[in-house]
């Protein structure tokens, strides 16, 4: 006797849900190495992240097909289409974060073979709010926690603040030491990753509250990045001569 469709799509939803639990662990592992390479200038740790963004790729592409497939199987219940089209966009923004640690894995390459620049430190500690901010995310998507899904929602502009700040010491770092310039320009682009996986963070818990609640966030989203609008002055010429 045939299975039941209904029994079969429950248990194709399952295997989904095991799958993007799998990308997720994946993806959160890869950043924290990611973080932990930077900060140690580490550079086998890097090119081990790099080379492990292939198996991120591998699971996107499952859920992609797992959910294509679910969709061929004909009318669900609302709850059930939302799941799966949930998923769906979830596994985009993780694989995004997972590009992103690849990017600062490639960065710490550059940067760690030449001599340390001073916002280094900052830009690791962007990397460790980033990743609490995203490990936050995917706790609460795991405990199906609209709550703290919303507090990561609303925390968002911390880690632009932090950026705003990190992005103005490298700006005055480069201006005071031009052999800085090469190492500072990554710093730049690494500090940004950091900033755009809190960006993925907060699309994730938007996608959680239409999953729990089939409605869109429709508060104006929290962003403190202000990088567009900084500028510094360069500094003084010692010993310049006074008109």
């Amino acid at each position: 006797m045939a299975t039941p469709a209904p029994q079969s799509t429950f248990q194709s939803r399952l295997a989904l849900e095991t799958v993007l639990s799998r990308m997720a662990a994946q993806v959160e592992n890869q950043l924290s190495k990611a973080v932990s390479a930077f900060e140690r200038r580490d550079l086998p740790a890097a090119e081990a992240v790099i080379a492990g963004d292939e198996r991120i790729d591998t699971l996107d592409d499952e859920i992609e097909g797992k959910v294509m497939e679910l969709l061929l199987k004909g009318p669900m219940p609302e709850p059930a289409l939302r799941e799966i089209m949930s998923i769906g966009k979830l596994a985009g923004e993780l694989e995004r974060v997972g590009d992103l640690a690849k990017n600062v894995a490639k960065r710490t390459l550059v940067v760690s073979l030449e001599a340390p620049a001073k916002p280094t430190s900052g830009v690791a500690r962007m990397g460790r709010a980033s990743l609490r901010q995203f490990s936050d995310i995917l706790n609460a998507y795991a405990a199906r926690n609209l709550d703290a899904a919303k507090a990561v929602w609303g925390g968002d502009d911390e880690l632009d603040e932090l950026y705003n700040s990190v992005f103005e010491e490298i700006l005055v770092s480069m201006m005071g030491d031009p052999k800085r310039i090469n190492a500072c320009t990554h710093l730049v682009f690494t500090a940004k990753n950091f900033e755009r996986v809190g960006d993925h963070a907060t699309n994730i818990a938007e996608i959680l509250h239409f999953l729990l609640t089939g409605e869109r966030i429709h508060e104006p989203r929290p962003k403190g990045d202000k990088t567009s609008t900084i500028t510094v002055s360069p500094p003084k010429q010692s010993g310049s001569a006074s008109g």
